[in-house]
């Protein structure tokens, strides 16, 4: 009786340990896609072939004409490794070979570091650190820990929009195709602005927890579905459309019908090899270093503030002598104010050729200008113009205005 009752339970932890590693594999899977779907809208991206939206490489001076080469053949090595992460039921090698392109892509230009990207980079880390699994809890550990990056993105999107820009600014925009039928006031939005925020936070606290998961998962696919709708309305930014979809998935496979909870770290972190815990610091860094972002020590679109209203806004004034010379592309963004200026606005030039945003720091937008400023014959023939994080409580912010002769020193 005892033998078949020990044989009984080594039953069920084998076929347990195969359904952990069937939900890492179908997230391996799913995660490779949707960086290959996410590739695939934003092509001028990864493959420049008509590009004149300047890189912004992670080390100033690497050579702008020798980079595309070296971009075509890592986002094609990247291309292929992704297709086999799908396909492969041995993976290891191909999902070295990824993380090393990807990060060697986002070091050539910091612009591919969209939060997507990092995201997806974070789970490929993460799976390939725990690759030698062995047992039930070693699987355990590696789903928290995914898991934990997954409720994180929820959590620090929430706080970064605890701002009256959100409220005010971004959230009337995105709510654009609703205004004929919902009119709100100033103190209507600012509720409206707060509750969002507050159930994007609760989402991600409450997914890692057993008892409140189910009400989660459920608020974070309508919260998907509502973005989706809205952004399908407005045409707008379609990058954004697929990681809202694999960010749906992503959520079904980690947490429905899961019992693994934030307490099986403690739990079976002594039962875990060198890789498994490795795998949770990485996460445990993911979750936590965004709270620097509020002091500016760690970059904004790592720390969940997309759409959040929380990031500095560029545009550059440029002369008629450096108009001329911009691209075609380049010179359809150019609008002209009402003292006859013309301004270059980063965010729509960098939609328009690449549909992703730029990279919302300010040396980012530094480097950008001093690409702009090589057409220059005069070093006040372009300005760097930037609107600053907004304050939280108001929106204020303070204008830096750099010319050319500025971004030399």
């Amino acid at each position: 009786m005892f033998v078949n009752r020990s044989k009984q339970k080594t039953a069920l932890t084998r076929a347990k340990v195969i359904f952990l590693a069937d939900r890492l594999a179908v997230l391996r899977r799913l995660t490779s896609a949707a960086l290959l779907c996410g590739m695939a809208l934003s092509m001028n991206l990864w493959f420049p072939i008509s590009r004149s939206f300047p890189r912004a490489p992670l080390l100033i001076g690497l050579p702008q004409k020798v980079t595309p080469p070296v971009e075509y053949f890592l986002s094609t090595l990247l291309s292929v490794a992704l297709v086999a992460l799908v396909l492969a039921k041995r993976p290891m090698k191909y999902l070295i070979v990824a993380i090393v392109a990807l990060f060697l892509l986002c070091f050539l230009d910091q612009t591919r570091l969209q939060p997507w990207v990092y995201q997806y980079l974070a789970v490929f880390v993460v799976i390939a650190l725990d690759h030698q699994r062995r047992g039930e809890k070693l699987s355990v550990l590696t789903l928290s820990a995914l898991q934990s990056i997954v409720a994180s993105l929820y959590l620090w999107g929430g706080l970064q929009k605890l701002n009256y820009s959100f409220s005010h600014e971004v959230l009337p925009q995105l709510l654009g195709p609703t205004q004929n039928i919902l009119v709100l006031s100033p103190r209507q939005l600012s509720a409206l602005g707060l509750g969002i925020a507050t159930i994007e936070m609760f989402t991600g606290f409450g997914l890692l927890l057993k008892k409140t998961r189910k009400i989660c998962i459920c608020l974070a696919l309508a919260m998907h579905g509502l973005i989706l709708a809205l952004l399908i309305a407005q045409n707008q930014n379609t990058v954004i459309w697929a990681w809202n979809s694999a960010l749906v998935l992503l959520v079904v496979v980690l947490f429905w019908r899961s019992d693994i909870s934030i307490g099986h770290v403690f739990r079976y972190w002594r039962a875990g090899n060198t890789g498994s815990r490795a795998s949770i610091i990485v996460a445990a860094l993911y979750a936590v270093l965004p709270i620097l972002s509020f002091w500016g020590w760690w970059d904004l679109y790592l720390s969940g503030a997309l759409y959040s209203g929380n990031t500095p806004v560029a545009v550059v004034r440029v002369d008629g002598g450096i108009y001329e010379r911009l691209a075609q592309t380049t010179k359809r963004q150019v609008f002209v104010t009402k003292s006859g200026e013309r301004m270059l606005p980063l965010y729509e030039w960098s939609m328009a050729e690449l549909n992703v945003p730029p990279y919302p720091e300010f040396r980012v937008y530094q480097q950008l200008t001093r690409e702009i400023c090589s057409f220059a014959e005069d070093k006040s023939q372009a300005e760097l113009i930037v609107k600053t994080r907004p304050a939280i409580m108001n929106g204020s912010y303070r204008v830096i205005r750099m010319d050319c002769s500025d971004l030399d020193d």
